[in-house]
């Protein structure tokens, strides 16, 4: 039996997978550890199942078939491209890019200008740690007023809490922009955030009405939310790639299979467990039972997030059906916002989701985030991104490779193309 897709012609190979509709955005939140496990990837969870052996006796961990490495998880490009496309790099997003295609959407102000020039503040959090007077002092040539609305206009990108001074402020963007958050968590980060820290709940309560329960569910909540905004682009530095989901084309059909192959599988050591039944001994009853049951919540939980991985990717593919179906190179603008808007699960909920997962298409594996841009979005100057980044990359090519990035920044300003030392550096070790 398979599930289907009529509209967009998506098959679900594996008949034990069942895309859910029941699980609530507050089911998620109370989970810790589906939200512990929800975002590893295959490598990252080998050693959070590892960890749970330990603890667990009566669970044995099959490892995944390491020979695949090398083999159907290479990182290749995407075939049947020509023209400027095929020149441009092809290298996984960086956060530093993304944000970049961002601000390209703004009308060309100085404000606009000022903001590209902010991404090369950013620390490796993904924070500007930095008050606006002291990047005045820093930047010459600017004002207060135009640093200040540039720093503000930076904290309305994706991935949401980018550009945050620090973790208080970006936990209350995320909170902010979140319509899933519960009503009083912007609050508390914002009036009680060190009491929240220090999970002094009795000192909330003592200073507000709020009950406890209220205060335990924005804490749950909490747990969702990225305390590193620049995670959503980190990756490993290798080679290959581990594809957590393959999409194949059968008889004019996209089918989707979610590779279980590459992750380890848990399976519970009955016979062991009944001998340790059989003991008369009330103590080991009251030890082995918990674990059975630890067992059996570690496994739903597994199966929940393959089930959430495969309702995002589904509407990746929704969305991006051109790229999939019509062999089109160019991905359509696609933001966070729109997936949790198409899949109704909130956006923290679907940055962890896409953070660390790749896809499967013909002879290409790409991370789940590569499908997240707006590159051929054309901003209100005219120009996408994309033209930007080929006048960019052309300029690039025939540069002396002597040239600074300072100096690269000042060339490309005379062309009226406003880029931070940052971007030419991550251009340069793409090309």
């Amino acid at each position: 039996m398979t599930t289907s897709n009529q509209e967009h012609n998506i098959i679900l190979e594996d008949n034990d997978i069942k895309i859910f509709k029941g699980l609530t955005q507050l089911e998620i939140a109370i989970n810790e550890q589906l939200l512990d496990i929800l975002d590893l990837n295959a490598e990252q969870l080998t050693y959070y199942l590892e960890d749970a052996i330990l603890e667990n006796p009566f669970i044995d961990l099959d490892y995944a078939v390491e020979s695949f490495l090398g083999k159907n998880a290479q990182f290749i490009p995407e075939q049947k491209v020509t023209g400027i496309e095929s020149q441009l790099p092809t290298s996984p997003q960086s956060l530093a890019v993304f944000l970049f295609e961002q601000i390209m959407m703004f009308r060309q102000t100085e404000i606009r200008d000022m903001m590209v020039r902010l991404v090369d503040y950013l620390d490796d959090n993904g924070f500007l740690p930095y008050t606006y007077q002291e990047l005045t002092k820093e930047i010459e040539g600017t004002s207060e007023m135009v640093v200040l609305d540039a720093m503000t206009l930076i904290k309305t990108l994706e991935p949401a809490g980018v550009g945050a001074y620090d973790l208080q402020e970006s936990l209350m963007i995320q909170t902010e922009r979140d319509l899933h958050a519960p009503n009083v968590a912007y609050y508390l980060l914002e009036e009680f955030y060190n009491e929240i820290m220090e999970k002094d709940y009795v000192e909330i309560q003592q200073k507000t009405a709020i009950t406890i329960d209220e205060i335990k569910q924005s804490v749950n909540y909490y747990h969702t939310l990225r305390p590193v905004p620049a995670t959503l682009f980190d990756r490993q530095a290798k080679i290959n790639l581990i594809p957590d989901v393959t999409l194949s084309v059968k008889n004019d059909q996209l089918a989707l299979r979610y590779n279980r192959q590459y992750y380890p599988k848990i399976n519970f050591n009955q016979k062991y467990y009944e001998e340790m039944q059989r003991e008369q001994d009330l103590t080991l009853q009251q030890y082995i039972e918990p674990k059975k049951e630890a067992y059996n919540e570690l496994t739903k939980n597994l199966r929940k997030r393959e089930q959430l991985i495969l309702e995002v990717v589904q509407a990746i593919i929704i969305a991006q059906s051109d790229f999939f179906f019509n062999d089109v190179t160019e991905k359509k603008p696609l933001l966070i916002r729109d997936l949790a808007e198409t899949t109704r699960l909130s956006e923290p909920i679907i940055k962890l989701i896409v953070t660390n997962k790749n896809i499967q298409f013909k002879k290409s594996v790409m991370p789940l985030t590569d499908f997240i841009n707006v590159a051929s979005h054309e901003g209100r100057g005219g120009l996408t991104a994309k033209k930007i980044k080929e006048i960019i990359h052309n300029f690039l090519k025939e540069a002396p490779k002597s040239m600074t990035d300072q100096e690269v920044v000042e060339e490309l300003a005379k062309q009226k193309v406003i880029i931070s030392e940052r971007l030419i550096s991550n251009y340069r070790s793409q090309l």
